[in-house]
């Protein structure tokens, strides 16, 4: 075991993953949506990335754009990417309440899934787009982990930095009457829907450039990265950390991360003995979702922390 890269790793992805989590938590915890439909902002930001970045079709490619653009451009294309699918899934969706809202998103990620999946002219179908473009960290001296690690923890600090502003701030308090009380909140004068919607928005922007760095650090995007196993993750973060706070969002991130990571990094001798490491990987994740659901030992967070 490489203590290094190990702990690299842990801090790159934990990072990556912190900022859905910081993300999910304005929106569910502050915004009152319960939204099972993440993975589909960060896919979104992934192949917008890929695709701005990637060269054009040749051979056998069956995509039909690849614009060949700077990183930087397709950094900026990933977050408009995100953008401009919150929008169109947050206008319809945010109507619904509850375990509506949960299922109606959980179907719009299904169904970008399938589209990624069966659409070849988009990202190449199931052998999704490879050689992704990324940036080179060798003009100031640092290798590409080291290089990605900082883009990360980066990344992270304005998503954090952007939610506390925005909750420690009038506008986030009106997102707080809305949770609380929407009759009390619609009767001082308050738009629900527009705040609800404006949460959403937001929040999905971030979760686009966190899957421009995830295409950028994979050198691949494929339909097979992007399921909902990756929702769900984010949701156990969340819940492992103490909602409503965002320090505990970002501590149970890097949590999980650092549990699967450790899992990971034990050499197998054998390819079976590397599939019961995995499934024993997902047991033991949900074993840990239950025993936090039922004893929550980060409650403290949420009654002393609220816009931390």
């Amino acid at each position: 075991m490489n203590i290094e890269q190990l702990l690299l790793a842990v801090l790159t992805y934990g990072c990556l993953y912190s900022v859905m989590t910081v993300s999910l938590n304005l929106q569910y915890a502050r915004g009152g949506m319960i939204n099972f439909g993440t993975v589909a902002y960060f896919a979104a930001g992934a192949y917008a990335y890929a695709i701005f970045t990637q060269e054009p079709p040749s051979g056998l490619d069956q995509y039909a754009f690849g614009f060949n653009s700077p990183w930087w451009v397709g950094f900026i294309a990933a977050g408009v990417a995100a953008f401009l699918f919150a929008i169109v899934t947050g206008w319809p969706t945010l109507r619904l309440r509850g375990e509506y809202l949960a299922l109606t998103t959980f179907a719009f990620a299904e169904v970008l899934h399938s589209i990624f999946l069966n659409e070849r002219r988009i990202g190449n179908g199931s052998v999704g787009l490879s050689n992704v473009n990324r940036p080179d960290f060798s003009w100031i001296g640092m290798s590409d982990n080291y290089g990605f690690a900082g883009a990360a923890i980066l990344l992270l600090m304005f998503t954090a930095f952007l939610c506390h502003r925005i909750l420690a701030s009038p506008y986030g308090r009106a997102i707080d009457a809305v949770r609380d009380d929407e009759t009390a909140a619609e009767a001082v004068g308050k738009d629900i829907k527009r705040l609800r919607f404006e949460i959403f928005v937001i929040s999905a922007v971030p979760v686009g450039f966190a899957g421009a760095l995830y295409a950028m650090i994979t050198t691949l995007v494929s339909p097979g990265l992007f399921t909902a196993e990756v929702t769900f993750f984010v949701w156990i973060a969340l819940i492992l950390g103490g909602e409503h706070t965002i320090k505990g969002a970002i501590f149970g991130t890097l949590a999980l991360i650092l549990f699967e990571e450790v899992v990971r990094s034990f050499n197998f001798e054998t390819v079976r003995s590397a599939e019961i490491a995995a499934s024993v990987e997902h047991i033991m994740t949900g074993i840990i979702f239950i025993m936090i659901l039922r004893w929550q030992p980060f409650d403290r967070f949420t009654k002393k922390e609220a816009v931390q």
